[in-house]
């Protein structure tokens, strides 16, 4: 992930924008229908004092996915545009952006791996009005910060937090899920991400700020300044020492624990820890490279049930833990068991509300055809095309408590499975 975002040129342009908060607004009126609006919540992390106005700008880089034989430069934002929006109140506070036309010409670059056509890369960002100009200025590569950025939609507390707006302008092939115009991006992990809807809700986590922040509108590069004195700005206090941690997936699938963890010290990965759920130690498995166990008529997990992840080195001197709670019981109710559905006509799945889960992934899949996707928290059903699906099919939803925590990014699921067939 660090090797992509060091390779970016980045031409920086925000659009129009109307926020709305527990506290004051004031903006101007606009002409118009939005062509798209992003909602979300701000809310500060449990270090940051948060005074004053804040303000919201989406920034676009036209490089981040372009190819490699642009002539692109690694030239940081070369224009930003703001509007006179401001948030004043307490928080978490609410916020509807409204973006009222596609990024310039200027903004678009011509797309590699895979890609066609011309596209941008746009990150939302919250930030203070240092010098009271009512907007985000650019840092001169030998100046110094006049603004301070204090949240990025592209740096959230965790993966699962890590949201970007990509603008494509022609069709793409279908396995990318992007369609032209405007489209949503979610990380999946630390090296994929998935297209979710629109109205998929954006948290913005506002913070002190600090050099890796304020570098998004350093005239010579997000990152430069980690390697050389551009922009006023210090790279040697960024990253914090790297500390235990642990990553994966705990689910209840039926009565069956499904558990995969992966443990690191120092970011590197460690084969030789202790890893206990529930008091049990869990085996390592060598090909997986993993913290692995996989238990049929399990007691180590139910349906609502909380449980501790405890982790230590095989030292003894670094060691932590954790506890999770399962997302709490539901029903897939559509399809039901052994139901006979047209493949001509879109398959809906419907489920019940799970208690504690923050998304849901379902998904359908046979032996010639299969889809699945994430969803909101507040979604009860997702409809599918089966085109060309035939015989024996599972219908599946998994509920998600999606992680809070950097240190401890486990997604805990539980999942329930249907199965059904479709009509000849």
């Amino acid at each position: 992930m660090l090797r992509q975002l060091l390779s970016l040129p980045f031409l920086l342009l925000s659009l129009l924008l109307t926020l709305v908060g527990c506290g004051g607004v004031v903006g101007p009126d606009h002409e118009g229908q939005p062509l798209v609006t992003l909602e979300g919540q701000m809310n500060p992390t449990p270090d940051a004092r948060i005074e004053g106005q804040v303000r919201l700008a989406l920034v676009w880089y036209p490089q981040w996915m372009a190819s490699e034989d642009t002539g692109g430069t690694q030239d940081g934002p070369q224009e930003v545009v703001t509007e006179d929006v401001i948030y004043q109140g307490s928080f978490p506070a609410n916020y509807r952006f409204h973006i009222y036309r596609p990024p310039p010409a200027e903004a678009l670059a011509p797309l590699g791996n895979g890609l066609h056509g011309k596209g941008a890369f746009g990150i939302l960002l919250a930030y203070q009005d240092g010098n009271g100009n009512a907007k985000l200025d650019t840092i001169a590569t030998t100046g110094t910060p006049a603004d301070r950025v204090i949240g990025s939609s592209l740096l959230g507390p965790d993966e699962r937090s890590t949201f970007a707006l990509v603008y494509v302008t022609t069709e793409q092939p279908a396995n990318t899920g992007l369609k032209p115009g405007f489209n949503l991006i979610q990380a999946v992990n630390s090296e994929a991400g998935a297209v979710v809807p629109l109205n998929t809700r954006l948290p913005l986590s506002l913070t002190q700020g600090g050099p890796i922040f304020d570098g998004f509108v350093c005239e010579a590069g997000w990152l430069t300044f980690l390697f050389t004195e551009v922009c006023g700005l210090d790279g040697g206090d960024v990253f914090e020492p790297s500390q235990l941690s642990m990553q994966g997936r705990v689910a209840l699938e039926g009565k069956k624990a499904v558990i995969e963890l992966t443990v690191a010290s120092d970011n590197t990965p460690l084969a030789d820890a202790t890893v206990k759920l529930a008091g049990r130690i869990l085996p390592y498995d060598v090909a997986r490279e993993a913290y692995v166990l996989e238990e049929e008529n399990t007691a180590l997990l139910t349906a609502g049930g909380r449980f501790e992840l405890v982790v230590s080195t095989s030292t003894g001197d670094q060691a932590m833990g954790r506890t999770f709670q399962v997302p709490g019981g539901f029903d897939l109710t559509t399809p039901t068991s052994d139901e006979q559905v047209s493949a001509s006509e879109p398959l809906e799945l419907k489920w019940t509300a799970s208690a504690g889960a923050t998304s849901y992934y379902v998904g359908y899949s046979s032996s010639t055809a299969g889809e699945s996707i994430q969803v909101e928290g507040s979604a009860r059903s997702h409809t599918f095309d089966t085109t060309g699906a035939e015989g024996e099919a599972i219908a599946r939803v998994e509920a998600r408590a999606d992680p809070e925590d950097i240190d401890a990014w486990v997604t805990v699921a539980l999942v329930r499975e249907q199965a059904f067939s479709f009509a000849p």
